[in-house]
């Protein structure tokens, strides 16, 4: 059983790097309005764990 898998694949093999490009701004987007450290890292930890490249694009984008 993996969770996150098939997300993975999608993002991977499926997606182009444009498409790649407007999931991570959207990402950023939604993540920007969290206020909660917790479930920030949480939001985090998900998309790391779908896409490590994707995690850590989010993150930066967030963070700074």
């Amino acid at each position: 059983d993996d969770d996150f898998g098939q997300a993975g694949t999608l993002v991977r093999e499926v997606f182009d790097d444009a498409a790649r490009d407007r999931l991570v701004e959207t990402l950023i987007g939604q993540g920007q309005g969290i206020q909660r450290d917790e479930v920030l890292d949480r939001f985090f930890w998900y998309w790391t764990s779908v896409d490590e490249s994707i995690g850590a694009r989010v993150r930066a984008g967030i963070q700074g």
